[in-house]
């Protein structure tokens, strides 16, 4: 009987190690804040209008230079792209850590006395009187290039399509809710929103960039980001050659509650000063493609010259372990959610 207890106590162990393998680099977290001190006057209810685990599996980009020249000299267009793409990664196991997340989320609202209140409910206010209703679980395009989107089991939310032009895009949208005015036709319930983002590639800086052509670096690094900007190609309407599409995003958990004016009563902005990296999962590696620029120089015997355009492209793969990524995932979600939780709970 000893023996079989050492052994799971073995199992265990070595159980434990594997899951840990994943650290943190430092966690530096950042807050915005205003109101708090009202917070204990008010009713423990908590809206919890977004709940998303945005997570990178594609990224693409491209460098180009015009054609040129000086004097007799022509120089030919040049184009590089390179693009990074993992294999490997299971959405069961996003699905998994994602309701993770939201049910540990949930029990420290409810061990602090809140009530939930239900999609059902706040459906019934004017502020969603034109928004449709979706319920996890499921992975999504995001709406943003080689960017998914992850929402938990057991949860509801409304979205509504909106784009910059005012045309629908893929994807889950709420950028258009005002937070303050739902918190006010709740009662003055705190409307909660959160967006984490996990992404692996990272531009590289290059001081000779386009000098004689067009060249792309890209870096690998698993990370929760804390600012970033989707750059992708851009593949539709009017548009130059290497033109390509920005969307800033951040990863960030958000507490309003009650209305004054146009602003809100209190706000807590649970952000990150820098990004947490997570080890042992990715290996950080350099993706580079780069094309030279051709070149003619007019003679009296070729007056006239042109050069020809050149292009080159690079795609790298990289194979991931599911579990490890995604227990990653977990592990730094879960330290940026527990601290700003636990920050905006402190208040009451």
């Amino acid at each position: 009987m000893k023996n079989i207890q050492v052994i799971i106590a073995l199992a265990s162990c070595l159980f434990l190690g594997t899951t840990n393998a994943q650290e943190l680099e430092d966690f530096k977290p950042n807050k915005d804040k205003y109101g708090l001190g009202k917070l204990k006057k008010g009713p423990k209810k908590i809206y919890i209008a977004s709940f998303n685990v945005n997570f990178e599996t594609y990224k693409e980009a491209v460098s180009y230079k015009a054609s040129g020249g000086f004097r007799n000299n022509a120089k030919g267009e040049a184009t590089a792209s390179a693009a990074i793409g993992i294999n490997g990664l299971e959405e069961a196991d996003i699905q998994e850590k994602t309701n993770q997340l939201y049910n540990d989320f949930i029990a420290d609202l409810k061990a602090k006395g809140f009530e939930i209140i239900t999609a059902e409910t706040a459906g019934k206010t004017k502020t969603y009187n034109d928004w449709q209703k979706a319920s996890g679980p499921y992975v999504i395009q995001s709406g943003l290039p080689g960017v998914m989107t992850s929402v938990p089991e057991d949860y509801s939310f409304f979205y509504k399509k909106v784009s910059k032009n005012g045309k629908k895009k893929k994807g889950f949208l709420n950028g258009s809710l005002v937070p303050q005015k739902l918190s006010d036709e709740l009662d003055d319930a705190v409307v909660a929103n959160v967006n984490l983002y996990f992404m692996y590639s990272e531009a590289g800086n290059d001081f000779f960039k386009n000098a004689g052509g067009a060249k792309v670096k890209m870096f690998t690094n698993y990370r929760l980001i804390s600012d970033y900007v989707v750059a992708a190609l851009k593949k539709k309407g009017l548009r130059m050659k290497g033109a390509q599409t920005s969307d800033r995003i951040n990863t960030i958990i958000s507490f309003t509650k009650g209305k004054t004016g146009l602003g809100a009563e209190t706000q807590y902005n649970g952000t990150l000063k820098k990004d947490l990296e997570i080890k042992g999962v990715i290996k950080k590696e350099k993706v580079v493609a780069y094309s030279k620029q051709t070149s003619e120089t007019a003679t009296s015997f070729k007056p006239v010259v042109i050069a020809g355009p050149v292009y080159s492209s690079l795609t790298k793969w990289i194979d991931v372990n599911s579990e490890k990524y995604v227990a990653g995932l977990y592990n730094a979600g879960s330290k940026f959610l527990n601290f700003h939780t636990s920050e905006f709970l402190s208040n009451y």
